[in-house]
């Protein structure tokens, strides 16, 4: 299976309309900052997957750098996107360009993360942007995100300085600054990976920015972790998954947190009395106490929880609120030290 970038031609017309317009909702024009354009128009690249053509991307030059005007693959996962943005990268630096730049809608949150991912940064917001094209040039724009129910209003620009090099620079988690630029939903859409889905939460910390730096945005979910009220506490302590969950059931970061990611190795594996000791802990503590066991793992085994959590059944019942509350954000500070480390890595193999 191989993949391989090629010029945008005539012949992928047909195909790049249909590509386009399934995207947003059959029209293949789009509408960006007081313009509505046509990207058959523009020159692009194409990604094809063993001979057939899979993405697209195209680009407008002018004096505010090289614009990623569109950028849609009907294969996720094969590393069409990237490959294609890295691309138009190189042709940015090549061409003199002093920036690659797009922009994108505020509701589209898996854009927002997956550009930011790869380098991106916050340029700036423009507010109330696509409200205005809606009104102006393009109607049917939808007032609210049919999936998430995210009024769209603004757009976000993200850009690449041509300085940062000819290829892209992958990051675990956003810069603190750039989710201090962002509109609230897509901030607490890249908090989510820190806190788990906690929509009210989440929600509050978008509130509380700007932070700053990551420091102070840990200290600011320490505060409001213990001042919001306790329904939220809750909510927030519930998100988490349950110490001993199925492996299947949890993100990422819980999974190695949880040492599912150490199972496969040479260590010995957990006595199957374990599994069903937790499992009646944590049925036992949520009878008592009303909200879910959490606790910052810190690298011990899932033995080593056992009598954590039979000592915590015994505790009282505010004690155990504030010191899971407490856990959950120790939890979130180490995951951030953990992604923060940015590399540089070749487009061939990153997979999304």
């Amino acid at each position: 299976m191989t993949l391989d970038v090629r010029d945008f031609q005539a012949s992928d017309h047909d195909w790049a309309r249909a590509l386009i317009g399934g995207h947003q909702g059959g029209d293949h024009r789009v509408a960006r900052l007081g313009e509505l354009l046509d990207p058959l128009q523009l020159e692009g690249i194409v990604a094809e997957f063993d001979g057939r053509p899979v993405a697209l991307l195209t680009v407008h030059e002018s004096d505010r750098g090289l614009e990623v005007f569109s950028l849609h693959s009907e294969m996720p996962r094969v590393g069409a996107g990237t490959r294609l943005l890295e691309t138009a990268l190189r042709i940015a630096s090549a061409s003199g360009a002093g920036r690659l730049w797009l922009v994108t809608t505020n509701d589209n949150l898996d854009a927002i993360r997956w550009f930011l991912r790869r380098g991106m940064t916050v340029a700036a917001v423009h507010a109330d942007s696509v409200t205005r094209d809606r009104a102006a040039i393009k109607p049917h724009l939808p007032p609210a995100n049919p999936d998430t129910g995210i009024p769209i209003r603004d757009y976000v620009e993200l850009e690449l300085p041509i300085a940062d090099g000819e290829a892209l620079l992958f990051r675990p988690f956003p810069r603190v600054r750039d989710i201090d630029l962002l509109p609230p939903e897509a901030a607490a859409d890249a908090l989510q990976q820190l806190f788990e889905r906690a929509p009210r939460f989440l929600a509050r910390m978008a509130d509380e920015r700007p932070f700053g730096d990551d420091d102070a945005l840990i200290a600011r979910a320490h505060e409001l972790a213990r001042s919001i009220p306790e329904d939220e506490q809750i909510e927030l302590l519930n998100a988490h998954p349950r110490i001993g969950a199925d492996p299947e059931t949890v993100s990422p970061l819980s999974h190695a947190e949880q040492g599912y990611d150490d199972d496969a190795g040479d260590g010995p594996p957990d006595e199957p009395w374990i599994a069903d000791e937790l499992e009646a802990l944590n049925d036992a503590y949520e009878r008592v106490f009303g909200f879910r066991f959490v606790i910052f793992v810190a690298g011990r085994p899932r033995a080593a929880i056992v009598p954590i959590l039979e000592i915590s059944l015994r505790d009282e019942r505010v004690s155990e609120l504030r010191r899971g509350l407490d856990d959950v954000v120790y939890i979130a500070s180490d995951r951030l030290r953990t992604l923060r480390g940015d590399v540089a890595v070749a487009s061939t193999v990153e997979t999304v």
